[in-house]
């Protein structure tokens, strides 16, 4: 007399419960890792243009875009006649014309010391003439915004 066996139908479906429940438990440790490594704060996206040379200073305008605090940007300044001329300063270096927040429309300046033949930020001069040239950059050091003003 012959027995009957369902042996196989029993292994193929405890493999491939095994299997399922092994593709869910690598998917929760990786959303798990990911969604702790990832970056979740938002860039800043703004568009900064300096508008006017006012004496020593530099005059700011935020044009469009998002409102960021002085106290968490940094500039970037150079002389595009002088490749080697740079220097990057704090936000709290500049002075909003309404406060620290700045929102669109509202002006800041970058206050500069007079030369004989130009202007100085920070011990980085500029002579009348040349390019001034500036990269603004959030708290995370991504730039968002950059130009050029003659002085």
């Amino acid at each position: 007399m012959k027995q009957k066996t369902d042996d196989a139908v029993s292994e193929v479906v405890g493999v491939l419960i095994m299997l399922t429940v092994t593709i869910i438990l690598v998917s929760v440790v990786a959303v798990a890792i990911t969604g702790t490594v990832s970056d979740t704060e938002k860039p800043l996206n703004s568009q900064v243009t300096a508008t006017a040379v006012i004496g020593d200073d530099i005059l700011f305008e935020l044009i469009s875009g998002d409102s960021f605090t002085l106290s968490n940007v940094k500039v970037s300044l150079g002389v595009r006649e002088n490749s080697t001329a740079s220097i990057s300063i704090i936000g709290t270096n500049l002075v909003g014309v309404s406060g620290d927040i700045i929102s669109i429309g509202d002006r800041l300046r970058l206050k500069g010391t007079s030369t004989t033949d130009g202007i100085s930020f920070g011990g980085m001069d500029v002579k009348k003439g040349e390019h001034l040239t500036y990269q603004f950059f959030d708290k995370s050091g991504r730039p968002f915004s950059s130009g050029e003003i003659r002085i």
